[in-house]
């Protein structure tokens, strides 16, 4: 079985990988807000939900990922996913002011192991994108490992460490190209509301390769989640 010892070199190994296969380019910063509520439950004693409203604000745009899924438990911390998500885009500038953004199909396995004080997720999804611009789809895979701490106040405050890598399975004409697309560091801290919430407030550091532009783009994020745990 893992120790916990060994949770923090895995998320190391995720930080590490898309620096030894993207050619370093010219980078474009800029700063954003993350604000994600989620909820998710059981049905019956095999069936799950989940529920996901992120709205995401920037400088020139702002969008929000719409997001539901069903699951169904294949053992004690293990757990299979299906859904759906859509995202559209608000522009700042611009007619119209509402503009299609994307839609997508997603599976994923979400294994929630816990190692002494620390819980654990392991999250892999596979999605299937449906871009404006283009009548191909986009297939992308993503992987999540993700660490919790109780660190103070009879366990209500926690320690949150997690890193995602997204990798295009394929190339698209005007959309994007197989290989690297980005990756996803956070730190911060959680805080227990009761017994089924919290808020989870810290920094998300997200690196996108954009073979298509001129530079690649690091979005430096304050980020607010707020999950509702009924599971």
């Amino acid at each position: 079985m893992m120790r916990t010892a060994t949770w923090i070199p895995l998320i190391s190994l995720l930080l590490v990988i898309p620096l030894r296969t993207v050619e370093a380019r010219p980078v474009s910063a800029e700063a954003q807000l993350w604000y994600t509520v989620s909820a998710q439950g059981g049905i019956g004693e095999h069936f799950l939900y989940y529920l996901e409203a992120q709205p995401r604000f920037g400088k020139d745009d702002a969008r929000a990922i719409l997001r539901s899924a069903a699951g169904v438990r294949v053992g004690q911390d293990l757990s299979l996913w299906l859904g759906p998500a859509w995202i559209p885009l608000w522009q700042w500038e611009g007619d119209p002011a509402l503009r299609q953004g994307e839609s997508r199909l997603f599976q994923q396995l979400l294994y929630t192991p816990k190692f002494g004080q620390v819980a654990g997720t392991l999250r892999a999804r596979l999605e299937q994108r449906f871009l404006p611009g283009t009548t191909e789809v986009s297939h992308r895979a993503r992987v999540m490992l993700r660490g919790a701490r109780p660190v103070a106040a009879q366990g209500r405050l926690s320690l949150i460490v997690w890193d995602e890598v997204f990798y295009h399975l394929n190339s698209v004409a005007n959309g994007p190209s197989a290989g690297f697309d980005m990756n996803r560091a956070f730190v911060g801290a959680g805080w227990k509301l009761g017994d089924h919430s919290s808020i989870e407030v810290g920094y998300l550091n997200a690196f996108t390769r954009r073979p298509s532009e001129q530079t690649d783009q690091l979005i430096h994020t304050l980020s607010v989640n707020m999950p509702f745990n009924y599971m």
